[in-house]
């Protein structure tokens, strides 16, 4: 129960108490003082009309119309004159007691027991007879009566005053609890948030004490967070340049070409600094470091200036010389590829004068059907062929081999907007799985119908990116996953990948927001999952999303996660429940003690704050296996039964 309510309760209580002890005091009271009074009363009255009749001629008639006169001008219950042989000689009486506005129920508790006024009458030397007088005891009753309700209205305004007033303090007094309660149930969910200490000294104690736990918790995790962060920086970055190495170049394209989807069609170019020795010669060891700096800001610049082409962008340096831009989900190789010649071009010219620099570069498309080393022989040769050439040119390996997926944008937009508008959208489920075999949830693995075909999100994703029509897709899936489990009352948990996309528009964000809180029954079995990298990119849409959808009851998780875990501000205050791991993390853990080591550490620093961890793309029981002693939690893949 509120501590509102409860002082309201406690108010109330305390009142009717006040009220019933001052009632009955001050009934007792008033009911004794009004039934002395009124006995007073009758025997003064009694005496004066005795005297009166004593001296007037005893006639039954005149003694008759004295006693009707005087009757009829007092408030009398009852006159009557008894004889010495106890025969009445005259009476007069009412029925009512006079009392017409006061309730039965309080005259019958209020009932004045007042004794008659009695007075002999005589006659001479003879006694005539016994008068017996009674006053009316209703006024006294009304008097009663309107004493009782004043002091009850009197007593209820007093309440509600005390009322609203304790409610005002109670209010500025358990304001600080409020952040207290916050607090404490965001260390229930593992998000160890710091609030400041208020003015109330048992509130101060309990948020100190919390304070400080979630303050050791957060170097706990910052400890962790370091750690792991040098262990990623000495694992999987060059040390000059900060991009991917070689082991992660090979890791990114084991896990790429080991995808379920035949459709998805990925894009990579290679580049060389042609004659690197002479070049360090030249430049001395410094100027040259800053060149392949530079190299690598180029080849990032370039992918975020065709972000719309593809999904996500991978950079490596492949030996001292060599670099490896890897483009997944790519659209149109050959705009990026024209780009990326005339860059280096641009950047050879800003050092002519110092030095002759020339770079070779190769381009490729590839999918998960190719093999590693073929994709690498084709680049290889291209790239001999452009190192021939004498000239920064870039050479592609199949100049037509993306032909085939090259529809115009119209095209694509009606197809798109076609399906988007007619509900030709829908999703295919796959299970993920805990360790020992619990689901988790299902994966909504969207798709779209068209015609007689269905296209998976390979075909048509990268162009609802280019085509801004994302956040469409994205609400067209959630929408029709949320009305598919208001159907189904015993329906599965499932999980929904967000585009962020969907969050930096406004109209998208606000259309997606009523969707969620109008499904709040079905939130607890409803898993939102976004790309580590947006959410870097853009922590505040994402910390404003969670901090929206998480009171609601939603799952918010993190996929291809691990790559740049640390790179998350204040992980562990948006309430997260899982990591979904990049396929590339878990790709080659058989092989590589160092990937073990690193995958440790984050399912280390992810169990310290709640979160559950899965791993994506799982191929066999063994590799399930290895993945449990790593501490993995769950997985999804060909290797998870459905």
């Amino acid at each position: 129960m509120a501590l509102n309510r409860q002082l309201w309760i406690a108010i109330v209580s305390v009142m009717i108490l006040a009220f019933l002890s001052s009632l009955a005091i001050s009934f007792h009271s008033a009911r004794a003082y009004f039934e002395e009074q009124l006995h007073l009363k009758n025997i003064d009255n009694a005496n004066t009309l005795a005297l009166t009749l004593s001296q007037v001629e005893k006639d039954p008639v005149l003694i008759e119309l004295m006693i009707a006169a005087q009757f009829d001008t007092g408030h009398y219950q009852r006159l009557e004159i008894i004889g010495p042989a106890g025969d009445p000689i005259a009476s007069r009486s009412r029925d009512s007691d006079g009392a017409g506005d006061v309730p039965g129920w309080f005259a019958d508790l209020a009932a004045l027991e007042v004794a008659p006024g009695v007075a002999q009458i005589p006659d001479g030397w003879q006694q005539y007879g016994t008068l017996y007088v009674e006053s009316l005891s209703g006024f006294a009753l009304e008097a009663l009566w309107d004493t009782t309700v004043e002091l009850f209205l009197w007593f209820l305004g007093i309440a509600a005053v005390l009322g609203l007033l304790g409610s005002f303090v109670l209010k500025s007094l358990t304001r600080p609890l409020d952040d207290v309660v916050r607090q404490a149930e965001a260390i229930g969910n593992q998000r160890f948030i710091t609030t400041s200490e208020p003015r109330t000294l048992e509130f101060r104690r309990v948020v100190r004490a919390m304070n400080i736990l979630a303050g050791r918790v957060r170097e706990m995790l910052g400890q962790e967070r370091a750690r792991l962060e040098e262990m990623r920086q000495r694992l999987q970055r060059d040390s000059l340049t900060g991009v991917g190495n070689r082991s992660r170049f090979d890791d990114v394209l084991a896990a790429l070409l080991a995808d379920d989807d035949p459709n998805r069609h990925h894009g990579i170019f290679l580049v060389r600094v042609v004659d690197l020795a002479d070049v360090n010669r030249q430049l001395g060891r410094q100027e040259t470091d800053t060149l392949i700096r530079e190299v690598t800001v180029r080849l990032d610049q370039v992918a975020r200036d065709h972000g719309d082409q593809f999904t996500d962008d991978h950079i490596a340096r492949l030996n001292g010389s060599d670099f490896a831009l890897i483009l997944t989900d790519i659209l149109d190789i050959s705009a990026i590829a024209t780009r990326l010649e005339a860059t280096m071009h641009d950047l050879v010219a800003r050092h002519s004068e110092t030095v002759a620099l020339r770079f070779a570069l190769s381009a490729d498309i590839f999918g998960s059907a190719d093999e590693r080393s073929a994709i690498l022989i084709r680049l290889d040769d291209a790239l001999a062929r452009a190192e021939h050439q004498q000239t920064t040119c870039l050479e592609r390996t199949t100049p037509t081999s993306d032909a085939d997926r090259m529809h115009g944008s119209d095209e694509w937009r009606e197809i798109l907007a076609t399906a988007i508008g007619e509900q030709h959208i829908h999703a295919v489920h796959f299970a993920t799985r805990h360790i020992d075999g619990r689901l988790i949830h299902h994966e909504a693995m969207v798709r779209l119908d068209n015609e007689s075909t269905t296209w998976t999100a390979g075909q048509f994703l990268p162009w609802a990116r280019r085509l801004g029509l994302l956040p469409q897709l994205d609400l067209a899936v959630l929408a029709s996953e949320l009305d598919r489990l208001t159907h189904e009352d015993n329906g599965e948990p499932v999980a929904v990948n967000l585009s962020i996309e969907s969050l930096l528009d406004e109209s998208a964000r606000s259309r997606l927001m009523a969707l969620l809180t109008s499904y709040t029954r079905q939130a607890g079995r409803v898993s939102i999952e976004m790309a580590e990298r947006a959410v870097i990119d853009h922590p505040a849409a994402f910390r404003e999303f969670c901090a929206a959808a998480v009171p609601l009851g939603y799952r918010i998780g993190i996929e291809k996660a691990g790559l740049a875990l640390t790179d998350i501000d204040a992980l562990h205050e948006l309430g997260l429940v899982y990591l979904k791991l990049d396929r590339s993390l878990t790709t080659d853990l058989a092989g590589s003690e160092s990937n073990r080591n690193y995958l440790r550490g984050i399912t280390g620093m992810a169990h310290a704050i709640g979160l559950t961890v899965i791993a994506d793309g799982v191929r066999s029981n063994e590799e399930l296996a290895v993945l449990g002693e790593l501490g993995v939690d769950g997985a999804s893949g060909p290797g998870v039964p459905g």
